[in-house]
């Protein structure tokens, strides 16, 4: 057995776990937990695709990696919001 079989190599997808507000006075004080293997920017731009002037339509509050120690991930649906 080679050592790529071995160790095999991890897939170039950066996982990241991410939460945002949407600054429409509607939704105020209510947060959107997201899972995304792309930069979190682009995701939300698929999720908001009407360019308009101004700011952008939400606010990012929270970015960090879904990587655990031991190299697995972790998704939104595993996040509880205390």
């Amino acid at each position: 057995m080679s050592k790529k079989e071995f160790f095999p190599q991890r897939p170039d997808s950066k996982p990241t776990i991410y939460a945002y507000e949407d600054t429409n006075p509607q939704y105020k004080g209510l947060l959107k937990v997201g899972y995304t293997s792309i930069d979190v920017q682009n995701r939300l731009a698929q999720q908001y695709p009407t360019l308009r002037p101004g700011e952008l339509p939400y606010r990012i509050v929270f970015e960090d990696s879904a990587m655990r120690n031991d190299g697995g991930t972790f998704s939104d649906h595993d996040v509880i919001i205390l």
